[in-house]
């Protein structure tokens, strides 16, 4: 029987992966409740009159919503520094951290690979549970009533 496990605490992503003592970046999936709530916290719905037809003006604070959604995604990091200084694994240096390109492509990198691990372990389990269902179909004899 699988077991499946409610808690997201992330994987982690060496920048070497040969030398994990070079540090790495520890990442987690966005959840599709945390990104519908970082959609509620960021997005404004507004109707408004356009050419005699009422519409929807949405408005959505790009800026907000990505740093919540590295806050989320980010759970920690080892052996990160910017400019020389070692930086703590802290929201304000998530910021600070996600304006450098090359940590940005790692981290990029990193979370499409977590997607892609994820995806396949979801196709492997449709799969068994199919041909499990499939299995347990054939086998079965059907009695006449």
């Amino acid at each position: 029987m699988p077991n499946f496990n409610s808690e997201n605490p992330g994987t982690w992503f060496y920048f070497n992966p040969d030398d994990e003592s070079q540090g790495g970046v520890c990442l987690r999936e966005l959840s599709s409740d945390e990104n519908r709530r970082i959609e509620k916290l960021t997005t404004k719905h507004k109707k408004k009159i356009m050419r005699g037809q009422l519409v929807d003006d949405v408005k959505v604070d790009e800026e907000t919503a990505s740093k919540l959604r590295w806050h989320f995604c980010i759970t920690d990091w080892k052996e990160v520094s910017l400019d020389g200084q070692e930086l703590e694994c802290t929201n304000d240096n998530k910021v600070k951290m996600m304006k450098v390109i090359d940590f940005v492509k790692h981290v990029v990198d990193s979370l499409e690979t977590l997607t892609g691990m994820n995806k396949s372990l979801e196709e492997a389990r449709a799969k068994n549970l199919l041909s499990g269902l499939n299995g347990n179909l054939t086998n079965q004899t059907v009695k006449p009533a």
